[in-house]
């Protein structure tokens, strides 16, 4: 396997905006297109992570991909093999409003462990993605913490499953995305109704706003999926 240089390590988070009836297609392909980089060089040991969840504007799949090597989206692009497997995939999206059918920010990430578990288990999983308002986005990230240790403190985060924050940009501006894990299937309504959290969810939600047909916080349930490459390198280290 060729060795990578971690300096030039960059993360992915893209959301695909399903049509109707194309989840099956999209598993199989996707099921295709971490192997396929991977083989190529363009990425770490890291398995992608991938789940699917369902907005109020309708279904969706994320996967977060860790490139590998300098300008690897654009060799990516240039690749007939790997390019004919995101026309597969683009095939069986659609924009909505106006958010475009793929959408692939880079992103930072800010807390969690360096690779997602290969499977979600049982536990209920959410994705929020706040629309931080310019210039706040430092704020934000020093707050989110503090709504998790609440959380925790009310015993509504699921044991050993570590929150993950990601930073970035979209055409609409900065964002910050949390995955988290909850110990109960109630744990997002139980948690407007826990004083101490519903008041720093409130002072995040001030630091945030509605921006190109999204709302300033959306919260999404969502399904980590299984895939065989996942269990490969879960330390996400060359080998």
């Amino acid at each position: 396997m060729t060795v990578q240089d971690r300096g030039h390590e960059q993360k992915m988070l893209t959301t695909y905006l399903l049509r109707p009836g194309s989840f099956d297609q999209a598993t199989d392909v996707l099921e295709r297109h971490w192997p396929t980089l991977r083989r190529k060089g363009l990425v770490t040991g890291e398995p992608s992570w991938i789940a699917q969840g369902s907005g109020d504007d309708g279904p969706f799949v994320v996967e977060l991909v860790t490139w590998g090597v300098p300008d690897a989206v654009d060799r990516a692009y240039l690749d007939p093999e790997v390019n004919s497997i995101w026309q597969e995939m683009f095939a069986l999206t659609e924009s909505r409003g106006a958010r475009p059918p793929v959408d692939w920010p880079a992103v930072t990430q800010l807390a969690g462990g360096p690779a997602h578990t290969a499977a979600g288990g049982t536990v209920p999983q959410t994705l929020t993605v706040y629309q931080v308002r310019e210039g706040h986005t430092g704020r934000l990230a020093e707050l989110l913490p503090r709504c998790w240790a609440a959380l925790r403190a009310a015993g509504l985060l699921a044991p050993g499953a570590e929150p993950r924050l990601y930073a970035g940009e979209n055409p609409h501006g900065p964002f910050l995305a949390e995955h988290l894990s909850w110990s109960d299937p109630r744990g997002p309504a139980k948690a407007t109704a826990d004083t101490a959290v519903a008041e720093l969810h409130g002072q995040a939600a001030a630091l945030a706003e509605e921006r190109g047909d999204r709302p300033g916080v959306e919260q999404c349930t969502v399904r980590p999926l299984r895939f065989g490459f996942m269990t490969e390198t879960p330390t996400g280290e060359d080998s």
